[in-house]
């Protein structure tokens, strides 16, 4: 195999397409393909960090050549033969093996060695299960909604191992994964519209790769403290008028409900005639200590002419002329008819910087304190958009999102007491608005399960903090279902207290509106909530420095278990705490403890780890919570503390058990 090696860049053909490789920092080799006769280096991480005045990439290593090895400085290599592409760590461990590249219609499809009993994590949000080994997947955000197949608002094209090492596809473009479907011995991506861009990570510990892979797309910001609250969103359509939002208060009030910022889904965020209205209910909220957040279709603007200045000329268009089409989605309430569309064109300095007066007007004028950014899946991929700087429309449907929710956080974060951006789509680079929610899903059992999977998911894809409604946004489809609501209820609240913040929203019965037990119930668990805060901002901390989410897969806590591969229905809060929500209509369910010793919370029992605990018994109104006690965190114990009141509160239920 013939190489050539220049600034410190290997160039070698391989299956008769031409590649670049090079080594961006330790234990991180880069491998791009050859298209249209050139090397592209400006993947998705590139480009984002472009348009935010950044530079993404580190000092590459110097490399040597030796027969058909390309060596880097830490020790790790890459074999090239006529038969595959070899990555290997610095111990001479096979981490991944490229066996064959080709071209088929639009895209450039490579194919990468799977060993038999591998386990396949990452590839963004999915909802049917966090091991997708098996599966075909679509890294192209869509919204099938209230289904687990096939959704995803935030695709990721980053899969980590449980073999160690992991592949990130540095594109926005549409691609395939095909993880052991077709050929159970092989991974195989089909990059569309552009060239292959591979990032290979070789290390072992997958918190090592989520933080390489946070160094190439960005950290997350640290949110701001309320960002760690209960937020209260929309329950249509009361949320609509001054009263609506100040009855909603006062039952929070009366009931001894915490609450940090109410979501104004529902008002018209750009329908300027309200915002005196609108300034004077935000004056009020922030007398009573509460923030205030409007909904906003990321970076939609009405079709109608408006008082705000907006015309086309603001917006992006297609090379026709005319409006753009939403991209196709399953959600046919919100898309039966691919319906036009006007977004502000956040290429163009003059649009951006319209769309910036705006803002600067809701937020210093009005005063508002962030937003709920909705419907991001739904800005096409078109060939035919045409932005102002004539970038390539193909990646828009993933950057589009990406780049706007952005700008969106970093013109709240200039707020006084900090703002919050709080999304629900995306795709490379999601971690930095850095709040995202799971959408939409029934008050079902079965989407509780899916929301937790959602967010392990997530996780694994370098998103630390995602949210979720709390207990399902839109009421169970068979009345069999709907009689368990207060159940699912109950049962929601109990893992959403133990995440990074609470949000509740939907066309469901709302927490004031239950019998007394589950407002009490509700009671103690937001309070427990309130109390573990300073012990969630920890955390967070930790997560902005390193990319490690809050809500960890237990693969994250100790990659070296096996047992744990498979445990979809626990996770680790923070570094601390491990929780075991139960998500069926069910008051038992088997326990698996990792290493360490572990106390639980509500029931003082302590265990050693490295076993399951078998049938345990779990009232309706209480969780299994386990405090790690082998390690020390005066902050988590000072936190739990203060949460001992409402810790006994839940202890002593006696409900419908």
């Amino acid at each position: 195999m013939s190489f050539s090696l220049s600034n410190n860049n290997a160039y070698f053909i391989f299956k008769n397409h031409s590649f670049v490789l090079m080594n961006t920092g330790k234990n991180v080799w880069r491998l791009i393909s050859e298209r249209g006769g050139a090397f592209n280096l400006i993947g998705a991480a590139q480009t984002l960090a472009d348009d935010l005045g950044e530079s993404c990439e580190t000092t590459a290593q110097t490399l040597t050549l030796s027969d058909n090895r390309v060596l880097a400085e830490d020790g790790s290599y890459v074999t090239v033969n006529e038969n595959e592409i070899g990555f290997y760590d610095c111990d001479g461990k096979a981490i991944r093996k490229v066996r064959d590249v080709y071209d088929k219609d639009d895209s450039i499809c490579i194919e990468l060695v799977l060993n038999k009993s591998e386990r396949l994590f990452g590839t963004g949000e999915r909802f049917n299960r966090v091991n997708q080994r098996g599966k075909r997947i679509h890294i192209f955000a869509i919204d099938k909604w209230c289904r687990k197949e096939g959704n995803s608002y935030i695709p990721i094209p980053l899969i980590i191992s449980s073999d160690g090492g992991a592949v990130f596809f540095n594109r926005y473009e549409h691609s395939v994964m095909d993880l052991g479907r077709k050929k159970a011995d092989r991974i195989t991506v089909s990059q569309k519209y552009a060239n292959l861009d591979m990032y290979i990570f070789t290390a072992d510990n997958p918190a090592d790769i989520l933080k390489d892979y946070s160094e190439i797309t960005g950290f997350a910001p640290m949110p701001s403290d309320w960002a760690f609250g209960t937020l209260v969103c929309r329950y249509h359509p009361d949320f609509s008028t001054k009263d609506g939002v100040l009855q909603m208060a006062d039952a929070m009030e009366k009931n001894g409900f915490p609450w940090e910022a109410v979501i104004m889904e529902g008002w018209g965020t750009y329908d300027n005639h309200r915002w005196n209205e609108l300034k004077e209910l935000s004056e009020i909220l922030h007398s009573m200590g509460k923030k205030m957040m409007v909904y906003e279709p990321c970076g939609k603007f009405p079709l109608t002419a408006d008082k705000l200045g907006l015309d086309d000329s603001f917006a992006v268009n297609s090379a026709k002329g005319t409006y753009l089409k939403q991209t196709r989605s399953m959600n046919l309430l919100d898309n039966f008819h691919r319906k036009n569309m006007r977004c502000i064109d956040i290429t163009s300095k003059t649009a951006l910087k319209k769309w910036e007066e705006i803002w600067d007007k809701l937020l210093n004028y009005v005063g508002v304190d962030g937003a709920k950014i909705d419907f991001c899946e739904q800005f096409p991929d078109s060939e035919d958009i045409q932005f102002a700087d004539s970038r390539n429309p193909r990646a828009a449907h993933h950057w589009y999102p990406t780049y706007y929710n952005v700008l969106r956080y970093r013109h709240f974060a200039t707020h006084p007491d900090g703002g919050l951006n709080f999304s629900r789509g995306g795709g490379i680079g999601a971690q930095r608005y850095p709040f995202v929610w799971a959408g939409d899903q029934r008050r079902e059992f079965n989407f509780l399960r899916s929301v937790v999977k959602a967010a392990l998911s997530l996780g694994l894809s370098g998103v630390p903090f995602v949210s979720w409604d709390m207990a399902g946004y839109r009421p169970a489809y068979l009345l069999i279902d709907r009689l368990k609501e207060k159940d699912v209820f109950i049962r929601g609240l109990e893992f959403t207290a133990f995440a990074p913040n609470i949000q509740t929203h939907g066309s469901v019965k709302r927490p004031y509106d239950f019998d007394e037990h589950t407002k009490s119930v509700y009671r103690a668990y937001t309070m427990l909530h309130e109390a573990l805060r300073p012990y969630l901002k920890q955390q967070a901390e930790i997560s902005c420095r390193t990319g490690m989410p809050m809500m960890r897969h237990l693969f994250l806590y100790d990659c070296e278990d096996k047992k744990v591969l498979d445990i979809e229905d626990e996770y680790m809060l923070g570094e601390c705490l491990l929780i075991a929500p139960i998500l069926r209509n069910s008051r038992r369910r088997d326990i698996y403890l990792p290493k360490g010793e572990w106390k639980n919370i509500f029931t003082g029992e302590c265990f050693k780890g490295g076993q399951t605990i078998r049938n345990v018994h779990v009232p309706l109104e209480m969780i299994p919570v386990f405090k790690k006690t082998d390690i020390e965190n005066a902050i988590l114990d000072e936190s739990l503390k203060n949460a001992q009141q409402y810790i006994d509160e839940i202890s002593e239920f006696k409900g419908t058990d």
